[in-house]
Parts: C-alpha cells; structure tokens; sequence
C-alpha cells in the first residue's frame, strides 16, 4: 500500500516549512523595521540635534527654559560695572540657500546683502555656505553677538533661510576699570573669574519652567494645563564696597607708577579700618574683561590674577607697625627701651644685618621702640621681637588675621603663613618682627593695619555692600561691618598712630608728606622675594611697598601700595611712598577731609630710604 505522501506527491513537512519560511520573511523584516528605527534615533539624537533644538526655539511660543538675565555689578553709588545687555547672532540654513527642487540659488544674494551690512567678504562668505550645504548643513552661524540696531537692519533685508538668534552678552562699561575684581564672563555668558564666578550662585538667578501644554513643534496640546508654568528669575545685582572716584585714582597713580619705576606689577588697596569696606583694589598690568588675548597659558593666569588677594610675600619692613603694636598691647618691655644697631649683629650662629647702607656706615646707633619704626632698623625690630616672645608674638599677629583668610569675597584667595609658637626658633621670632619668615597678601596686610589704627577693634574686610532684588531694586540683603574681635587697647592704637606719624615727619616715609593741615602717618617696606627653587633671597627682586594713614588722629583710610621689582627705585619710600601719597590726597578731597584751597607740601629734602 503507497504512503499519503506518494499518492500525494508532497513533502510531508511541507506545510510546516512554508509556515517557517513565512515567519522568517516577517522576522528579517521586523529586523529591517527595528535598525531603521534605531538609525533615525541615532540620527535625530545625535546627527541633527543641533537642528531640532535650534527649530524648537523659533517655534516655541511659550516661556523658555533657558537661562535668565543676569544680574548687573554695582559699584557702591550705584553706577553699572557689569551688566548683561541682548544681542543677536545671525544663522544661515545652507541647505535651504542652494538650488534644489522648487527654489532657485540664492547663496549670492545671501552672502552679498549679509557681507555687507556684517563687514565680510561676500565670496568667501558664499564659498563657506556653499561648503556647508554639501555636507547636508542646516545651521551655520554667520556671525554673533550683535547690537540690536544691527540685528533690526538684518531683520529688515527678510532673507529666506537666514534668522536672527537672541543671546546675552556681559559688557563692562568703563573698560579696564575693576577688571580683576569683576572678573570676566565667556562669550556663552558663562562667569570665568572674579566677582562674576565667585558670586555666580546670586547673579546667576534661576531658569523657569517650560509651558506644558505645548510639543516639540509649538502646537497646542489639548487638556494639557500650563497655568502652573513658572517664568525665567533674573539674578540679583550686586553692590560692591568700591569707590569708583577712589578706584579710578587707585588705578591712575598706579599707571603712573609703571611708567616711572617699570615695576613687574603694583598693586593698591584702599580698606575704610572702621568698617572693613574695601574701597579700592586694584593691579596692574590690567586688561579688558571683553577682550582678553593672552600668547601662552602663563601670560594668560598673569594677566588675569587679582595679585591683592592671589600674591602671599613676605611683607618686610611694613611688619613692623603690628610688631610696633604688640610691643605696647602686650607690655613685653617699655616702649622707651633701646637697642643698639652696629649695623650686623650675631644672633643664632648667623650674622643678622640691617638694611641697605646701615649694615656697612655702623648702624642706626640707639633705637627705642618709635626711631625703630621711624627709621626701620632690622636689629632693634628683632630685639623688641624677642622681648615679646613666640607665644605672645604669634597670639597677637593672629588676633589681626595674620596666616587666616581674609574672607573678604573674592575668590582663589591665599591664605598666607605663620610658624607655630612651638616650631620658632629665636632666629624665626626675630625675622618675623622685621616681616621675614612669613607671608601675608595685601587684603590680610591692610585689614591688620587697619585693626591696629581704627582703636583697637579687628573688623572683617569685606567687598560686597549688598544685594538687590531684581524686579525692585531694593536691598535684599545689606552687608554690615562685623567687628571680629578686640586687637590692643584704645592706647595702644594712638601710640601706634603716633609713631607711625613720625615715619612721615621725621622718617622714611617722608615721600608721603600731604600738609601741614592734615597729618598722616605710614611705614615703608623693601621685602625680597623668596626663591624656593634655589632656597635663598632673590638678589634684586623686591617687592617694595608703603602703607598710609589718613587722617592720622582719626583715620578714615588705609591706603597700601607695592611694587614688584621696580627697574627704577629701589625701596617702598621712593616708589610706593609717592603713590600712596597721590590716591589718599584723592581720599581725603572726596570726604571733604582737604579742601580745594588746601596747601599742599612736599619735603624739599625727600628721603629715599626705606
């Protein structure tokens, strides 16, 4: 008997292997279907990203999600700094210039009418567009961050294909002015130094959120509520402690310094001691927060470095007013106790000099504790040093902020040194009373000095005043003085005054005479610069400063100069002195504190020592 299969002339299996092939077929093609998915995801994620999202902000009506308007940058009578204005960057669809199906060419006409209101050259313009459209490019930025007077003339010429798109630029409107202080923003708007990045969290403000109610493509989506949408916050101003007139002075006297002495860089700061505002800061060289060129990383940290607060040296000389200051609070020894400068003295197994010419002509001779300061001996500073001791020494220098961080708002600030009581040796304890031995920047140096003139009382420097609301401009938040603590007596702050006149009248700090009418007081400093690569003293690598009080029985301001490495000059008397001398007598004029009508004398017999 024959099988169903001879008689039929079939496969027995053959229904089930048209079945699998059948299963097959839609398999490969559910496959195909899955890659084709997979590719245009990739493609709409990654490929043309750029130009979904660039689609999506010129149809999407509702508030956006994208960054708000900056805060501005006060000074403290309320003048901008730094303010955030609207600008335009001009795109090009390259692919929808060139010929294609429907449309003629118009990557000429394009490229002529924007070349010529955007300052380019038309054919190089065209050739790049051109270019582009090869490659498939929908998006080409023409050219960015232009002012609206621009941009309303681009948008008049209603090229097709081409689009205005808004952005946000930062814009310093006195230049050079503050820079290291306000710092700058990239073009992007983002803060890179400065007040802009440490203080970005307050300008900075808060995006809002998108409108749910609409797609991807800006049409409404029914029984989608977007009542609870929250709009872009704009960031708060922020009032900074500085003086314009001050700063401007500041930075004038020190241009001036420049070109007479051709320091590396100089720097000053102007510190009101009764409460701690930071008046005036500035460094030179300076640059333009909006257009920074720099031909090396190295040049570029230089250029761009706030020296007041990133700079730890050692002071040198101008030390000796806070050594001056824990002589008489600590009552270590009477301040009419002498000592005798022969020029060189042993002290630690080594030989211990004074300064310039006095190591080699026999020395100051018999100094109490005022010709010590007055005349800046070395030797008699460190005996008074060691009469004062590590312990109380250190106690004291602490209690100013010395070896802390100021904390006074600006960012990458150092927080200078000072040994441990239990690691100096006598040695240390001497140096440090003529300013060797530890490092200090100028924010630290002046706010110490300011606690000991100012009666006695340590007050946090600080350059923010406050910060306003954006919609009201009223003070959010208003920035006291803080007094951190009580420093020396009441007493001992006149005597340092005191004797910080006599450096003025009957010293070397004689440059910084104003008149007879207003007296200050000041201390001048030579300070060499440490090589830590060799361990030893640069040899004629200074950094010279002076420090001014004014007025002397009340002060109002602490005006601290220094310059590094001045070609001309040599000591702070004859370089910083003069330049201190210069910003105070603008200080003093604006407060009303030197009419007009005020004779101003200079010592016909100047010293130039230090």
């Amino acid at each position: 008997m024959s099988s169903a299969s001879e008689r039929t002339g079939r496969a027995p299996n053959a229904p089930h292997a048209c079945a699998d092939a059948r299963l097959n077929g839609i398999s490969i093609l559910i496959y195909i279907l899955l890659a084709l998915i997979a590719l245009r995801l990739v493609y709409l994620q990654l490929v043309a990203r750029e130009h979904y999202l660039r689609v999506s902000d010129i149809i999407e009506q509702g508030p956006k999600s994208g960054a708000p308007v900056r805060g501005s940058i006060l000074a403290r009578d309320m003048s901008s700094l730094a303010e955030s204005v609207e600008v335009f960057s001009v795109c090009a669809d390259p692919s929808a210039l060139v010929a294609g199906e429907g449309r003629r060419d118009r990557v000429d006409e394009a490229a002529s009418k924007l070349a010529s209101e955007l300052d380019l050259d038309a054919d190089a313009l065209a050739k790049v567009l051109r270019d582009k459209a090869a490659k498939g490019s929908e998006y080409y930025p023409v050219k960015r961050l232009l002012p609206k007077d621009q941009a309303d003339r681009l948008q008049a010429l209603d090229l097709d294909g081409v689009w205005l798109k808004s952005e946000w630029q930062r814009v310093h409107n006195r230049g050079t002015f503050a820079c290291h202080i306000l710092g700058r923003c990239s073009d992007h708007h983002e803060p890179l130094e400065g007040i802009e990045k440490r203080w970005d969290f307050v300008l900075a403000g808060r995006p809002g959120t998108p409108r749910a109610d609409l797609d991807a493509f800006g049409r409404r989506i029914l029984g989608r509520d977007s009542s609870g949408v929250l709009p872009a916050q704009p960031g708060s101003d922020l009032v900074l402690t500085i003086d314009p007139k001050l700063q401007e002075a500041a930075e004038m006297a020190l241009d001036d310094c420049m070109k007479r002495f051709a320091p590396d860089t100089a720097t000053c700061v102007v510190l009101d001691p009764n409460t701690g505002e930071i008046l005036a800061s500035a460094s030179v060289p300076s640059y333009h927060p909006e257009h920074v060129t720099a031909e090396n990383p190295e040049e570029l940290r230089m250029m761009l470095d706030n020296v007041p607060v990133t700079r730890a040296y050692e002071p040198g000389s101008i030390f000796k007013v806070l050594l001056a200051a824990a002589v008489v609070e600590t009552g270590a020894c009477s301040p009419n106790k002498t000592f005798y400068c022969g020029g060189v003295t042993q002290l630690g197994g080594s030989p211990l000099r004074c300064w310039g010419r006095w190591q080699f002509n026999g020395g100051h001779k018999s100094c109490n504790l005022t010709r010590m300061l007055a005349q800046s001996c070395n030797i008699a500073a460190a005996n008074f040093a060691l009469e004062v001791g590590a312990d109380r020494l250190w106690a004291f220098l602490k209690s100013v902020g010395i070896g802390d961080y100021s904390r006074a708002g600006m960012p990458v600030e150092v927080r200078g040194s000072i040994l441990n009581p239990a690691d100096m040796s006598a040695r240390d304890v001497a140096s440090i009373g003529f300013g060797q031995g530890l490092r200090v920047n100028d924010i630290q140096l002046a706010s110490a000095i300011g606690a000991v003139v100012n009666g006695g009382r340590f007050v946090q420097p600080h350059i923010i005043k406050a910060v306003l609301d954006p919609e009201t401009g009223e003070a959010q938040r208003e920035v006291k003085p803080v007094e951190l603590g009580a420093v020396c007596s009441p007493e001992t702050s006149a005597e340092v005054r005191r004797m910080m006149g006599e450096v003025v009248t009957h010293g070397t700090g004689a440059n910084a005479f104003i008149s007879d009418d207003v007296a200050v007081g000041g201390k001048t400093g030579t300070a060499q610069r440490w090589d830590a690569r060799n361990n030893r003293y640069m040899v004629g690598r200074n950094i010279v400063s002076f420090v001014l009080v004014a007025p002397l029985d009340n002060p109002r301001f602490v005006v601290l100069v220094t310059a590094d490495a001045p070609r001309r000059g040599q000591h702070g008397s004859d370089v910083a002195a003069p330049t201190a001398r210069t910003v105070a007598i603008a200080a003093l004029r604006e407060a009303d504190l030197l009419p007009a009508a005020t004779e101003i004398k200079v010592d016909t017999g100047l010293r130039t020592d230090s």
